[in-house]
């Protein structure tokens, strides 16, 4: 606590008023290390779903050099894949996935798979009046009209459940077409494009197999998307790896494209992989966000909203007030349904561990049990001294598994990144309270994450 305190009190920061200092408090935001927070409660919680992942394929048309999932479908160590294509012909074409993708689940979702998990989700959201659906892969856009007939489907299914249902689809870009934009217009999905920056960053780190970069496909599949917004906000999501890490020149270029949000997460390594970065890297990048924040809070003043996503995440944990007993939702609110519809806590631990079901059985009580069991265990043990525990509860599950073998150790190499953006947003939320006190509350609640 001493260190987050001092650093909002630190030359150049503005002054915190007492009543800001105690709502963070009370809401064991600011949590003396070793005790006094709020603690973890000891029962499970129940599973209300709200947002459920379809992994609709495992088989991409890039060979990304920071790819956690191997072209076969299987999980990698994040060593960095140099000839990501190798054993294959270097193409441009798409990678298939393996017969027996991750523990033997097909690569491939049918459509039988798909519609079970929609009612799965919706037999499980409980109260949840809202639910949200991500069409993810692999490249999800490689079985656009498995994605399409999933978005009429679980629509109507929503609408026969009394439940108002979302879309969103996490995409590459490079086969974004008019015919494509335009449904996911017509159809209100909303769409986050995977780009690390100008073309000389983003073919480096996303090239395809043929080593051809990915660029202006990309570049012409955004134009696309531009021609058919009617008011759908459009995301980027940055990848930060080794030798990549002029993080204001990307998020400029990216507003330039047209983007509303731009977001940035450090690449999943293995420790001593050849993606990951490196400590003066970090500095570097820390540094540009210190750039990016400054600006948050000066487009919130002049009533221009804000793009730097990081930010408004941390924003929204401060204001709510609501300490985090879990790193995210996987297995709380959020499932991932693989190819073959059986069910994990998240995209990015399918094939990892012990399933948590599928819709024929339902969910697996004891291997959900463990799950939860393992992480509050980190949390309470692993983490209890650091101030920052309710922030972040010890980070990514994958990430920890990449670098520790093990899902629930704490993802120690993290533990900067974390520090250093939660005591940023801490100082930007002081900042824009007392300049602007109401953005807060207006603005992430019509984003709804307020």
């Amino acid at each position: 606590m001493r260190d987050a305190l001092s650093a909002l009190a630190s030359a150049g920061a503005p002054a915190v008023p007492e009543g800001i200092l105690s709502d963070l408090r009370r809401a064991g935001i600011l949590g003396t290390a070793g005790g006094g927070e709020p603690a973890v409660r000891t029962a499970h919680p129940p599973l209300r779903l709200r947002t459920l992942v379809l992994m609709l394929t495992t088989s991409c048309n890039l060979a990304c050099r920071y790819c956690y999932e191997d072209r076969d479908g299987g999980c990698v160590d994040g060593q960095g894949r140099p000839g990501a294509g190798a054993g294959r012909e270097a193409t441009d074409s798409v990678a298939p996935a393996s017969a027996a993708d991750r523990g033997g689940a097909p690569g491939e979702m049918s459509p039988e798979a798909l519609r079970e998990s929609v009612r799965f989700l919706l037999d499980h959201s409980g109260a949840n009046r809202k639910v949200s659906i991500v069409l993810f892969g692999g490249e999800p856009l490689l079985r656009f009209p498995l994605l399409r007939d999933a978005v009429h489907e679980a629509r109507a299914m929503a609408q026969g459940s009394g439940k108002e249902i979302s879309f969103s689809v996490t995409t590459n870009g490079t086969l974004v077409s008019r015919e494509i934009a335009g449904f996911l217009k017509e159809n209100r999905v909303s769409v986050c494009v995977s780009i690390d920056g100008p073309r000389e960053v983003h073919d480096v780190n996303r090239p395809y197999a043929s080593g051809r970069g990915s660029y202006d496909d990309v570049e012409r599949g955004i134009a696309h998307l531009m021609e058919n917004r009617d008011g759908i906000p459009l995301a980027a999501r940055v990848t930060l790896g080794r030798g990549a890490v002029d993080v204001r020149k990307t998020f400029r270029h990216l507003r330039g494209l047209g983007f509303d949000e731009v977001g940035f997460a450090p690449a999943s390594a293995a420790e001593g992989g050849s993606v990951a970065l490196t400590g003066e890297e970090l500095d570097r990048v820390l540094g540009g966000f210190r750039t990016l924040a400054a600006e948050y809070a000066d487009d919130v003043r002049e009533r221009r909203m804000p793009a730097f996503s990081n930010m408004t995440q941390i924003l929204s944990l401060v204001h709510r007030g609501d300490p985090m007993p879990y790193p995210c939702g996987a297995g709380i609110g959020m499932m991932a349904a693989d190819p073959s519809g059986a069910f994990y806590p998240c995209h990015r631990l399918c094939g990892v561990g012990d399933s948590m079901g599928d819709p024929s059985r339902g969910i697996a009580t004891d291997a959900r049990a463990r799950f939860l069991d393992g992480a509050r265990r980190r949390r309470e043990s692993a983490c209890d001294a650091c101030w920052a525990k309710n922030f972040c509860a010890g980070g990514c599950y994958h990430d920890a598994y990449l670098r520790q073998g093990d899902l629930f150790a704490p993802s120690t190499h993290y533990c900067r990144w974390i520090r250093e953006l939660f005591l940023l947003g801490l100082r930007t939320y002081v900042r824009i309270q007392n300049e602007t006190p109401t953005f807060l509350d207006v603005v992430l609640g019509e984003r709804g994450i307020a």
